[in-house]
Formats: structure tokens, C-alpha cells, sequence
């Protein structure tokens, strides 16, 4: 396939502000793409050249981009910084190369990419630089235009992994319900494995679809409850009561003498945590794959607060960290272990298989952990978690049917917060779709944030609230640097036109906020209004795990 067809969908698809046009634009492409290229196409399409999990880094700044396409057109580099900070985006900078006819193929443009990123060492920002230089000397200017964005990380299309099952499901099984790729994608959530599996093996080959270790498996969430009294109806008695740690979700996993570690964004965090992957190499299993929390801890093994926890968070320097904040990884499940998948198996039997196969050490232990037959047992527990500084407790189920539930915010798990008992002060996970300019003190910054809640049934994000309060100037200063700007309303967003903002932000930031009540509201599109919002934190979640609307009506009937 030539990359000029992909490229003129990725036009077409920046200009649609629909869903469901953005949807049949994939679907018909889809229908029409070889096998033997879907899964480039579908990696291409959401702006990558492999899984998101798989830690690929072209390691190209603006600057090697912007030379590239200064020796790709003949046009002094002067000149084309000049037209970039005109412009402000790469991409229309990169049209100065203009061709009539591109000659490129998508599977050039692809292994280009990956040759891009295999180039390390001495001399390798030039050899770089002219690599990508080569296929932008072929490139008409629309290939031109995404093809520096796509480098840069910067395409921002609104595509996400969901939009791209709702195609493939309809290009290829004929159906709006993708139910069967979603399960497959949320135990091995490779997009381009799922489409080429889909293309050459069919719904049968999606079904065999399986847990893998080295392949990150989406995580279990949490479902929430206004009151304990519910738990009866929930879970039942007996239920299992955890503490919830306030530090990093990890998943591990162990093959042979090799270990991955995993955060709740299935981003590749190996190398920050040397002392996690050390105590996960003595746990006695060949390979198996393990979740937990990582808290930071002292020398004698108690818990440190989150900040320094997030300190951790880092690319360098990390020994040194290591040794001055050291972690623990506080486990709580097991979801693989020697060549078997332990998802469909109930709790109580993966924690059984957990704790026989743990070596406890200080960076790796069993999270706190009770059995209670009543309503007053979990409280006494949650009482004693919050007078020490505890973050709550997460309520988990013994029942037969208490598989683990990927993806999945089920009744098997649910959580107990202070905040759910101090009247309204509610904590609620948003997703960033939008930003107002600051006034003030607050000129040449954002002043506003708009936040959506996403729901879950149409892959959407619905307008909730205007967050103006709890920044730091340090917040402020770096959310124009770390919010991705877009040129138009992503389709996967429902907004009034009231509330439209000054800059419209790719939904990737997910926040933490809390607020006085939930009102309704006919400006916004969830129906509801957080009144008085005030930010807490950036949390280390993929939007699509932010507050669902289902969470929200249930918390507004309890409140009646």
C-alpha cells in the first residue's frame, strides 16, 4: 500500500469531529488494507511502530526533524526554523517538501521508522537525521506533514485503541459489537497483533487469544460503593480486605531469570525499580506474572509518603535514588504462573498459588491483608488503616465466580476511601479535553482546565467540570509544556458549545480532583456538575480508566 493512502485517511481523519465518521473512515480503509500490512496500518494509525507497552523510542528532538527537512527540500535551516515557529507545528513546516507523486509504501515508511530506532551510539542523531531526510525527499507534502508528526509523536488524530476494535469488528465481522476483540485486546493489548490475528486467523484465531508473559495484561479496576451495608449484596461473607496503598501499581513479570515490571499505563518501568526486580527474580516460579503496589519505604521498612515515592519516577540518577528511597512492592495477585493463566481461576485460589510461591523480603511482601464475616470487622479494619495514614481498603470477593477481570471494573473488587465517608468529598479521576487561557497573575499560562468523565459503553469522554483551583505555580508553568494541543475537538468528545475552550487538549492527562457536589448541569454533557472542583494530582492513569459516568449517577442517586 502506497503511504500516500494512509496518509490522506490521517487527513481526513484530523478534520472529523464525528465518532461514527471517524469510525466508517477506518472501517473502509480497513476493509481495503492487505493482511499483510493491517498491522502497520494499525500501529501507524495511533501514531506508533509497535505496541505502546513495547518501549519504542525513535529519539528524534525537534531540532533533527527540522534539519531533515531542511536537506529533504534544499531550504536553509534558517528559514525553516523561521517557518516552524510561524506555523508552530512540524508537520506544516515539513510541507515545504513538495512532490507531485510520492513513491513511498507504507512498508517503507515503517521500517524506516524501526531503523530510526535501532541507530544508537556515536553519530547516530546524523545517521538519524538522514535516514529520515531520505523519506522525506520522496514525500509528497501531505506524506511530508505526517510523517514528521508521526516522528515527533505528534499526530494526534483522536484515534483511540477502542475506535480502532469498533472498525476491525465492523471492516471485518460485520458487527457494531466488538466484545470479542475487546476481551482479546485486554489480555494482550497489541492493536496489531489483534488486527493481523482478526485478518489471517479470524474470530476462532481472536478466541485463542491468550495471557503472555512479557505482554502486559490491562488491569483490573475497582468499583465503588456509598455505603458498607452494600458489601452483603456485592461480594458476600466471608470477603478478603486489603489495605490500599497510596504509591505506584506495578505488574511483574517473571521469565526465567528475566523480569518486566509494568505500570497501571502499561508503560515499561524496568529500570526505575533494580530492588523490586531483584526480589521478583527469588520468587519461586519459573515465570508468572504477579501485581502489586510500590511504595517507598525507609531502611527499617516503613512507608514513606507518595511524593517521594513519585520521586522514583525518573531516567536518571536511579541507583543513587535507589539507595536514598528505597521500595517495597506490597503483592496482592497472581495472574500467570508456569505456563498457565490464572485469570479465570477465583481468588482464593490465585492467592493460595501467590503466597505459596513468595519469598517476603524488605522490597517485597504480601499486602496487609484480613478475612471478615461482617460489616463491623471491615470497618474496624478501615479505621485502623486511616489512623495510620492509610489510603483505604480495597474489598475484594471470595465467591465462586471471582475471576480476575482485565480491563474490567467489576463487583469482584471494590474500594473504600475516607473520602466516601466525610459527606460529598468525593475523589474523582478526570480526563484533561480542554484548556482556558489564564487572566491575571494567571496571563500567559492556562487559567482552566475542562474535565471529562469517559463512558465506558460509547467510548466517550462527557464534559463534568472547569478546574480553576488547587495549582501550584509550578503546576501551572508546566501543564502548556505537558497538555497535548490539538487543532480541532477530538471526536471521542461530547461538548456544548458553552463550554468550549480556548485550546483543545488530546485526552492523555488524567487528574485528580474532589469538589463540594454534584448538581445537574445542561452545560455539560455527563448531565452533571462538579461544583467548586480543586485539583489534587496527575494520576498514572490512561484516560479511559478515568471516573466512568456510570459512577457518577450512581453517587448522585445515593446522595438523594
Amino acid at each position: 500500500m502506497k503511504f500516500a493512502a494512509l496518509a490522506t485517511l490521517f487527513e481526513t481523519l484530523e478534520h472529523t469531529s464525528s465518532y461514527n465518521a471517524m469510525r466508517a473512515s477506518l472501517k473502509e480503509f480497513f476493509s481495503r488494507t492487505p493482511k499483510e500490512e493491517i498491522k502497520q496500518i494499525t500501529y501507524l494509525t495511533l501514531g506508533q511502530i509497535a505496541a505502546s507497552f513495547a518501549d519504542v523510542n525513535l529519539g528524534m528532538a525537534e531540532k533533527m526533524v527540522l534539519r531533515s527537512i531542511t536537506h529533504a527540500s534544499n531550504t536553509p535551516l534558517g528559514k525553516i526554523i523561521q517557518l516552524y515557529k510561524k506555523t508552530g507545528d512540524v508537520g506544516k513546516t515539513a510541507e515545504v517538501i513538495g512532490k507531485k507523486t510520492g513513491t513511498l509504501s507504507v512498508k517503507t515508511v515503517f521500517n524506516t521508522l524501526h531503523s530510526i530506532v535501532q541507530t544508537t551510539g556515536a553519530g547516530s542523531q546524523d545517521k538519524k537525521t538522514k535516514l529520515l531526510c531520505e523519506l522525506l525527499s520522496q514525500a509528497t507534502k501531505i506524506e511530508a506533514r505526517y510523517l514528521a508528526r508521526l516522528v515527533l509523536g505528534q499526530l494526534r488524530l483522536g484515534v483511540g485503541d477502542k475506535t480502532i476494535l469498533d472498525a476491525l469488528a465492523l471492516a471485518y465481522l460485520g458487527t457494531k459489537d466488538r466484545s470479542a476483540l475487546e476481551h482479546a485486546y485486554m489480555i494482550h493489548p497489541d492493536i496489531g497483533v489483534i488486527a493481523q490475528t482478526l485478518l489471517s486467523k479470524g474470530i476462532l484465531g481472536i478466541k485463542k487469544i491468550t495471557v503472555k508473559p512479557g505482554v502486559p495484561i490491562q488491569m483490573m479496576l475497582c468499583q465503588r460503593i456509598e455505603n458498607l451495608s452494600e458489601i452483603r449484596e456485592r461480594t458476600g461473607f466471608p470477603c478478603a480486605i486489603e489495605q490500599k496503598y497510596d504509591g505506584e501499581r506495578i505488574q511483574a513479570h517473571k521469565i526465567g531469570q528475566t523480569v518486566l515490571l509494568y505500570s497501571r499505563r502499561l508503560e515499561n518501568i524496568t529500570h526505575q525499580f533494580p530492588e523490586i526486580v531483584a526480589a521478583i527474580k527469588k520468587i519461586n516460579a519459573r515465570n508468572c506474572i504477579i501485581e502489586g503496589e510500590a511504595v517507598a519505604i525507609d531502611k527499617k521498612g516503613k512507608m514513606l509518603p507518595f511524593q517521594l515515592m513519585m520521586q522514583r519516577r525518573r531516567k536518571h540518577g536511579i541507583a543513587a535514588y535507589a539507595t536514598h528511597i528505597p521500595v517495597s512492592l506490597r503483592t496482592f495477585d497472581l495472574l500467570y504462573l508456569n505456563g498457565k493463566t490464572m485469570l479465570l481461576e477465583d481468588y482464593p485460589k490465585r492467592y493460595k498459588d501467590l503466597l505459596r510461591i513468595m519469598r517476603p523480603t524488605i522490597n517485597i511482601e504480601l499486602a496487609r491483608r484480613i478475612i471478615c464475616t461482617d460489616v463491623n470487622c471491615i470497618d474496624e479494619f478501615f479505621q485502623h488503616i486511616v489512623v495510620e495514614g492509610g489510603e483505604g481498603i480495597v474489598i475484594k470477593s471470595l465467591a465462586h465466580g471471582s475471576a480476575y477481570q482485565a480491563g474490567n471494573r467489576g463487583w469482584n473488587w471494590i474500594k473504600w476511601k475516607p473520602d466516601y465517608v466525610k459527606g460529598m468529598r468525593d475523589t474523582f479521576d478526570l480526563a484533561i479535553v480542554g484548556a482556558y487561557f489564564g487572566k491575571g497573575r494567571r496571563a500567559g499560562t492556562y487559567g482552566a482546565l475542562l474535565c471529562a468523565t469517559y463512558d465506558e459503553s460509547a467510548d466517550t469522554f462527557l464534559t463534568f467540570c472547569k478546574l480553576g483551583s488547587g495549582f501550584t505555580d509550578q503546576d501551572l508553568a508546566r501543564f502548556p509544556k505537558i497538555l497535548p494541543k490539538i487543532a480541532h475537538k477530538n471526536p471521542r468528545l461530547e461538548i456544548t458549545k458553552i463550554m468550549t475552550p480556548d485550546v483543545w487538549i488530546e485526552p492523555k492527562i488524567v487528574v485528580e480532583v474532589t469538589g463540594a457536589e454534584i448538581t445537574k448541569s445542561p452545560q455539560h454533557t455527563c448531565g452533571y456538575a462538579l461544583r467548586f472542583p480543586r485539583f489534587l494530582r496527575i494520576r498514572e492513569k490512561k484516560p479511559e480508566q478515568a471516573t466512568t459516568i456510570k459512577e457518577i449517577k450512581k453517587m448522585v442517586r445515593t446522595k438523594r
